[in-house]
Formats: C-alpha cells, sequence, structure tokens
C-alpha cells in the first residue's frame, strides 16, 4: 500500500513539475498575408492486387511549370513518363487529363480550394478543361486570389 501511494505521489510531482504555467511574454504568431501556388504536380495512380488486399501505386508526371504571379496563373506541360519499374505499358496507356491527381505547394499555411467545376485536388479529377480557377485564401483570411491553372500541353 505504501509502495502506490509512494509511486502515484513520485508521478503526480513529475507531472506538476513537468507541465507551465506561461501564459505571457510570448511572441505572436505571423499572419501570414501571401496566397500564392508555388508548384504544381500530377501523378497517375492504379491498385494492383497483392494476396487478398490491393496495393496503391503512383508514378508521377514530369511537370514543366511556369507560374505568373502578376497574373495569378500557372500553366503547366505534363509529360507522361515512358514504362518501367513497376509502370508497364498497358497501365501507361491508361494515364489521361481526365483521371490524373494533381496537388499543389501553397504559401504558408494558405488553403486552397476549386471555384466552379475545377477539379479537387489530391484525388483523381478531369484536368482536360482548361482552364480551371482556384481560390487560395493566405493565412490571415484576408488575401484571397483567384488562380487559374492551364494545361497547355499533354505528352505521352
Amino acid at each position: 500500500m505504501k509502495k502506490n501511494i509512494l509511486l502515484f505521489a513520485t508521478i503526480l510531482v513529475c507531472v506538476l513539475g513537468l507541465s507551465s504555467c506561461l501564459t505571457s511574454g510570448l511572441d505572436p504568431l505571423p499572419a501570414y498575408e501571401d496566397a500564392d501556388i508555388t508548384n504544381f504536380k500530377f501523378e497517375h495512380r492504379w491498385s494492383i492486387k497483392e494476396g487478398t488486399s490491393d496495393k496503391l501505386q503512383v508514378k508521377e508526371m514530369t511537370v514543366d511549370l511556369s507560374i505568373d504571379k502578376e497574373k495569378n496563373v500557372v500553366s503547366a506541360k505534363i509529360t507522361v513518363p515512358p514504362a518501367g519499374e513497376g509502370f508497364l505499358q498497358n497501365e501507361r496507356e491508361k494515364v489521361s487529363l481526365k483521371s490524373i491527381v494533381g496537388y499543389c505547394s501553397l504559401s504558408t499555411a494558405a488553403r486552397i480550394e476549386p471555384i466552379g467545376s475545377a477539379p479537387r485536388l489530391g484525388v483523381p479529377g478531369d484536368f482536360s478543361q482548361s482552364p480551371m480557377t482556384y481560390k487560395v485564401t493566405a493565412a490571415d483570411g484576408k488575401t484571397v486570389k483567384e488562380w487559374k491553372l492551364i494545361i497547355t500541353e499533354f505528352k505521352k
């Protein structure tokens, strides 16, 4: 019984000793005002059967990117890489702008959302409609920019 009380008291002292009551004197965190797209990438995703489960496969596309921060336009030339290393020719033939995954990098802590019929990012979508418009909201919540994504070329 004494051991349990001593163990409890030791744990209580450690928990209280490791906690902090600091509530002032901290520098405020910056509220970032940038609402820019800094990079854009595309990939093809498919699954293969392994035993009783499916295994996700991913092949990144080669992207030649141009970002115009004055006009808020991202232009992308997408090239499907050659077959090889698990990316078989029959899977390569399935790659199209109508079913690829797009994702991008943004200014620190900014948020992005599609406008109108622009595809959602991070999931397979139809990127054949060009231009596509995205709304980027800065971390401060005040700065909002509309960005156009234009696919200028798709090579297989």
